[in-house]
């Protein structure tokens, strides 16, 4: 499973959101590193996430710990479900 944090250059806000993630990720003891995207346009001070290549957030969206847990968890039993069952 691949997390990316799209994030634009002077972005305030992107820290919280990556701390979030990794708040999720180490709780839940989940292998996911998060990887810093840097976008090359400039845009809103609103980093994105994305779950293997698909948008799924903005941080207005990611505020709780509670939401992203449900995301990443959710995904990961889908893949490692998935995973067990197609072998």
């Amino acid at each position: 499973m691949r997390v990316e944090l799209l994030y634009s250059p002077g972005c305030s806000t992107y820290k919280s959101v990556r701390n979030t993630l990794e708040t999720v990720i180490a709780e839940e003891a989940l292998p996911i590193p998060v990887e810093m995207v840097e976008h090359s346009e400039p845009t809103e001070d609103n980093p994105q996430i994305r779950i293997d290549g698909l948008e799924v957030h903005n941080s207005a969206a990611a505020q709780t710990l509670d939401q992203l847990r449900d995301l990443l968890c959710g995904k990961w039993k889908e893949l490692t479900s998935s995973a067990l069952h197609g072998a």
